[in-house]
This record gives C-alpha cells, sequence and structure tokens, in this order.
C-alpha cells in the first residue's frame, strides 16, 4: 500500500501560495461567510438527508447565508420545494442561527423546477395546480408561501454590507439590463466583490468553451463588464474537484458541483456518453459524490472551501483568491504550472481476455488492461487515464486504439484515492492487431500527463 501522505492530493498552485501570502493574517475572522450548493434534484420524501447535513455545517461554521443555484426540486413538484424549504426552516428557525445571527436564504430555481415530466401526463387540472411547479404561473406563489418573501425574476439582497444577486431559470438573459439599471443602487462598481448566481455556467467561463449545458454567453457579457463580480453556477453537475470549476477572467467564476450526483466529462470510457458508440464499461456511480462550498470573504481575498457531505470531508485544498485584481485563477497561467502525477516505480500493467458485457449489455470479447493508481503530484491529483493500445508490425509499436478512463475516485476526498484503475477494450477495436500492448499514461485535469507504463506484448 502507498503511503496516505503521500497519496494525498498536497495542494495547488494558486492555493498553496496564497496560503503562503496570507499566513500572517490567518486568525484574522472573515466580514462573509456563506455556503454555496447546487443540484439538490430533492425527489421522494427521505431523500433530503444530505441536504440537511449540509445546512448543519454551514450553520455550525458561521455561514450568513445559504445561496442554492438551481435545480432544488428534481421533478418539478410543490411538494418538493416545500421539503427543501422545510430543510432550511428546520435548522434555521425563524431565519436564524442558535446564537442568533440572521442566516439569509439565497436560492433560484434551475430547469428541473420549469420543465415538464412525464408524471404530469395525464393529469387533471385540479391535480396540476395543486402538486406542480409548472402549472401556469404558480412558481411565484409557491416561492412567497414556502419562503415568506416576494418572488422576482431577479432578485437582490444585502448581507453584512455585500450585495447578491439572483436570476432564476431563463431569466439570465435579463441580466444585463439588471445590472446596467441597479448599478448605482446596488453600489456594484465600488470595487468590493458581489455575488451573483444562476443556474447554468457563464459560457467560456468555468470548464472552458465545452462546459455542457452553458447560457451561451448571456451572463458572461453582462458580468464582464463588472471586474468584481463573483458568479455561482451549476447545471453541469462537475465536480469541484476538477481545478476547472474555478475561473478568473475579466470577472470571477465558479461551478458548484452536485448535493445529489456528479456527471462526468463525456468521452471517457466510464463516463457519460453522448457518442451513440457502445461503451465497454459501466458509468461509474457518481451519486456517490456530493459536494458544496463554504465561502469565506476577508478584506483582502476570498476562500473557498470545498466540502463533500457522504463522508463529510474536504475535497482537496482550499482555492484561496486574493482580491488585488491579480487574476490568480486565470485557467491558462494555471494549466502552464500543473505537474502530472505519476506512476511509482516498478509499477505494472496487467492484461487479461474473456468474454464479457459492453454498456448495452451486448456479449463482447473483451481486454481488460488493470494498472496501479497514479500518485498525485504537488500540485495536481489523477483526473483520468489515457490507455493505447500499440500493434507491432515489423520493428514499430503502431497506435490502434487510445481511449481514456477516470480516475474511480477523482469526485472523492483526496483521503478516499483508489488504488488501482482499469480500462475494457473490445477486440474488435483493436483493428485486427495480432499482438498488441497497452501503454497507460496519468492525466490532471487540465490535461498534463505523466509518464507511461507499459504491459508485455500479448497475441490475440
Amino acid at each position: 500500500m502507498f503511503n496516505l501522505s503521500r497519496r494525498i492530493f498536497l495542494a495547488s498552485t494558486a492555493a498553496a501560495a496564497g496560503a503562503r501570502a496570507f499566513a500572517g493574517v490567518a486568525g484574522r475572522a472573515p466580514t462573509l461567510t456563506f455556503g454555496v450548493l447546487s443540484d439538490v434534484h430533492l425527489e421522494r420524501p427521505g431523500d433530503e438527508d444530505t441536504l440537511l447535513k449540509a445546512f448543519a455545517y454551514f450553520r455550525d461554521n458561521g455561514a450568513d447565508g445559504v445561496m442554492i443555484a438551481g435545480d432544488i426540486a428534481n421533478t418539478g413538484r410543490i411538494e418538493q420545494m416545500e421539503r427543501a424549504a422545510n430543510c432550511f426552516w428546520r435548522t434555521f428557525p425563524d431565519g436564524k442561527a442558535p446564537d442568533g445571527r440572521h442566516v439569509e436564504q439565497l436560492w433560484v430555481y434551475g430547469n428541473h423546477e420549469f420543465h415538464n415530466w412525464g408524471w404530469l401526463k395525464g393529469k387533471d387540472e385540479a391535480f396540476l395546480k395543486a402538486n406542480s411547479l409548472r402549472y401556469g404561473d404558480n412558481r411565484a406563489e409557491v416561492w412567497e408561501r414556502i419562503f415568506h418573501e416576494p418572488y422576482r425574476p431577479i432578485w437582490a439582497k444585502t448581507v453584512k454590507g455585500y450585495t447578491f444577486i439572483g436570476a432564476h431559470w431563463g431569466n439570465e438573459k435579463d441580466l444585463d439590463t439588471f445590472l446596467q439599471t441597479n448599478a448605482d443602487r446596488l453600489n456594484l462598481r465600488n470595487g468590493k466583490p458581489f455575488f451573483y448566481t444562476q443556474h447554468p455556467h457563464p459560457a467560456n467561463t468555468v470548464q472552458g468553451p465545452w462546459a455542457w449545458g452553458n447560457d451561451k454567453g448571456v451572463a458572461t457579457r453582462a458580468l464582464e463588464k463588472f471586474p468584481n463580480a463573483v458568479a455561482f453556477s451549476g447545471h453541469s453537475h462537475y465536480s469541484i474537484t476538477d481545478e476547472r470549476c474555478i475561473w478568473q477572467g475579466k470577472f470571477t467564476s465558479v461551478g458548484t458541483g452536485s448535493l445529489r450526483y456528479i456527471f462526468s466529462q463525456y468521452w471517457r470510457d466510464n463516463g457519460e456518453d453522448h457518442s451513440g458508440i457502445a461503451k465497454q464499461m459501466r458509468i461509474l456511480p457518481e451519486g456517490r459524490g456530493r459536494q458544496g462550498m463554504l465561502v469565506k470573504i476577508y478584506d483582502d481575498r476570498m476562500v473557498f472551501v470545498r466540502r463533500e457531505f457522504v463522508y463529510g470531508e474536504s475535497l482537496g485544498p482550499d482555492w484561496v483568491v486574493p482580491l488585488d485584481g491579480s487574476r490568480a485563477f486565470a485557467l491558462e497561467p494555471r494549466a502552464a504550472k500543473v505537474v502530472a502525477p505519476s506512476f511509482a516505480p516498478g509499477v505494472k500493467v496487467e492484461v487479461s481476455r474473456a468474454m464479457g458485457k459492453d454498456r448495452r449489455g451486448k456479449a463482447t470479447d473483451q481486454i481488460t488492461v488493470r494498472f496501479p493508481a497514479a500518485l498525485p503530484s504537488a500540485t495536481s491529483r489523477v483526473h483520468d487515464y489515457e490507455v493505447t493500445a500499440l500493434a507491432y508490425h515489423e520493428d514499430v509499436d503502431y497506435p490502434v486504439a487510445t481511449k481514456r478512463v477516470l480516475s474511480e475516485s477523482y469526485f472523492l476526498p483526496p483521503t478516499r484515492e483508489a488504488k488501482s484503475g482499469h480500462i475494457v477494450f473490445a477486440v474488435s477495436e483493436l483493428k485486427g492487431a495480432k499482438e498488441v500492448r497497452f501503454a497507460v499514461r496519468p492525466l490532471e485535469c487540465f490535461g498534463r500527463k505523466g509518464l507511461e507504463i507499459c504491459s508485455e506484448m500479448i497475441r490475440l
């Protein structure tokens, strides 16, 4: 077994630099603290336990507010929203923590509160009105009844002198007009951070241009006029263990993960799929990863504490973001400084062949490639692996197939790192090769690759 301290992700470059820079003021209390969640997806009575855990963590760690960036109710039922509200009021009776501080509710609707799901089909009008957030325009009525505050498509609140703005699903298109109209009234140009939440990611910020379900740029164009804006968004369910979930450009953007399940990237053999090609492996059980964060604001920095709520553990070093205009969390400079994970010396790749089933259940002649988990570097942990099948032709190893596979623990706390990994090839994917060996390289989230290890040559 590898030494645990060696396996634990030590620090991101930016976070380590920020921690050193602020070491001298570590004892200073934050001027504002708030919890952040998204994609809670309450569906059936009893599934609110993780939400209660998250609220309790925020309560016990000094939160002045709780933000949820959409998708509170999984299938748009009023009952689901009511249970979410009851969790809040149960944890913060009358909107207060046990020490008497006010705790502000900073929530927005996502697409799952707005869209028509199958359970509505064939129901009569009375049932729809009593049960569905979609019916008519009762989202405002339900909101006001369960949260005891006016419903506004885009709202603004002040918490301890800081401005928060939220746009319910579909209203992000009006954000630019809202900001321009209210900038002076809300003191948005005074250089002090203000915080904004919507459900979809602002395009071309967190995760880059390919981020699933982004807003096509409407919020990006609005927020880039305010360098002090800090946006929080969900919808994609991308894991906040991924360093690309925080971005700085003309403003700051933060991906919020999910409190229900993580959604992996496409084009990994054990991840989500939209290619139409039958994969050989099942999707990772990413429902084990339920994430959120606690945000602490100081006069000179913002600290993002990443938290996992199944195990109740840290998801990695805090993101410490200076408020000096340096844009320390811009993606490209951070990616350039990353050191890739690496395999321990002397470890081996094992290969076996047997009949199995692909993801669709079709019987398939398969080759399984197994390898020890790579070790984290000083700046990054393993995100996925690249595995290449090399056929031997005369005196040349010729690549016939290359696939990627996610680390089985990429979305979990560093203490839960997997001890091994594997990938499955269909023999038919090897394009008639007679002899092959397999080269495995570890990657961190920005795509920096470590040195490969290889299997022995095998005959097919």
